[in-house]
């Protein structure tokens, strides 16, 4: 490996690790609950992760940042709310009950970090051809299949 290939990756990685802390949580309510919600400032300033993070990490657009809605081994079923105010990530509640996600034996929860691309939806109104499948009016879901276990709410680059 070269000298001046190490310092682009080298670069690559501080940039993208300065992008990683612009982004800051601010937790609201206590988890499992209703009210609980998991908000994002920039600069000390609300901001909406679905759409004023960008979904690529930079011009080159070689990696996207990923919400990380449900990190590997939970089970509360979070997502980015777009009904609400700077759509901040809430439990999906179904019939009135908070949702998880099931558990495969002999693991908890998901086996990966689970979460969201922002600034992309899924059209409800688009049927693929090669799946039948339409979609689900959310942004689109992604999974990090890595060794680090993610926190709620991480920015994290794929």
């Amino acid at each position: 490996v070269s000298t001046q290939s190490t310092g682009s990756r080298s670069e690559l990685i501080r940039n993208l690790l300065l992008q990683v802390r612009m982004y800051r949580i601010v937790e609201k309510g206590t988890p499992n609950t209703l009210d609980y919600r998991i908000f994002y400032t920039k600069d000390d300033k609300p901001i909406s992760p679905f759409h004023d993070i960008p979904l690529y990490t930079d011009d080159s657009k070689n990696y996207c940042n990923m919400i990380v809605e449900i990190p590997r081994w939970t089970n509360a079923k979070m997502e980015i709310c777009k009904e609400e105010p700077l759509n901040p990530i809430k439990q999906d509640v179904k019939k009135g009950k908070l949702r998880f996600v099931n558990n495969v034996f002999p693991y908890h929860g998901y086996i990966w970090n689970y979460g969201a691309l922002p600034q992309t939806w899924e059209d409800p109104n688009h049927v693929d051809s090669g799946t039948g499948a339409a979609g689900d009016d959310d942004p689109l879901d992604a999974v990090e299949i890595g060794s680090a276990v993610a926190t709620r709410g991480e920015v994290k680059q794929v």
